[in-house]
């Protein structure tokens, strides 16, 4: 598989700002906006045409399964083969990449800043702690991502490791668009607790709904899911005039993700 390569900056020790400010240099990180005719109000992935001549409100699998352990779902950006989906892989594949971390958490930290308290708002109140979807790539003996959130120290969340294990291995087309339930464990410790569940890509979306199935297996009052990127994919016929479209939204980190999305499209479990 081949992604394209990242030049690191030669200046060292940027902050969050800066790191910020080279994202959006390099164009692969184009915005989510709130909602959108023709893209699914919950995961923002092109809907295709029903029978009435108009783009479904949902996608399948979020219409049917995914509101079953999912409270909602908040992409900060749309993620392309060559764009933000190399830069997550190369992160989690690559020692070499590993300074792509900086950039990332830099991303994550000021949706969060900027966003959380929206967020919260419309979910039903604030987080008691965050949650990251384990996967079988570690870096220092950490998951790529908690790895990834022990590059900033203050975070406006508290993130906890270790409260999802992956319980086994199975092939990607396994979980691709449904509900897996015994692929994670969760500590009992959730119990009760309101979940912010943070994955890098959310693709077909399996994953992440495997993951917020075993939350509230063990309990957890709600999750809701934010990933770095939300995944297109190109031969999929109803992506393509969004596809067409992403060179012209460049990242923009001020847009409120909920504002301007429906009761009917925040509450799935309604």
């Amino acid at each position: 598989m081949s992604y394209r390569r990242f030049r690191r900056p030669t200046r060292e020790n940027w902050t969050v700002d800066q790191w910020v400010a080279w994202l959006k240099s390099q164009d692969f990180t184009p915005s989510v906006t709130p909602a959108e005719v023709g893209v699914c109000a919950i995961c923002r992935a092109p809907t295709p045409i029903g029978s009435q001549g108009t783009h479904f409100a949902r996608c399948f699998p979020c219409n049917s399964q995914y509101s079953t352990v999912l409270t909602g779902f908040i992409p900060i950006c749309y993620s392309v083969h060559e764009g933000l989906e190399g830069a997550l892989w190369r992160v989690k594949n690559e020692e070499s990449s590993g300074w792509l971390q900086l950039p990332l958490a830099s991303l994550l930290w000021t949706f969060l800043n900027n966003h959380l308290k929206c967020i919260e708002d419309a979910y039903g109140g604030p987080f008691d702690l965050g949650v990251t979807v384990p996967s079988s790539k570690q870096r220092n003996g950490l998951n790529h991502l908690d790895d990834l959130l022990s590059c900033i120290k203050r975070w406006p969340i508290a993130w906890r490791q270790g409260v999802l294990t992956k319980t086994r291995r199975e092939s990607a087309a396994e979980r691709r668009q449904r509900i897996v339930p015994d692929l994670f464990a969760a500590d009992s410790d959730v119990n009760g607790k309101r979940i912010l569940l943070l994955d890098d890509t959310f693709t077909s979306g399996g994953t992440m709904a495997s993951a917020a199935h075993a939350l509230r297996d063990a309990g957890a009052a709600c999750v809701i899911g934010i990933a770095f990127g939300r995944q297109l994919n190109a031969s999929r016929e109803e992506a393509r005039d969004l596809l067409a479209e992403l060179p012209q939204r460049p990242l923009d980190l001020e847009t409120c993700p909920v504002h301007g999305l429906s009761d009917f499209d925040l509450f799935l479990m309604s």
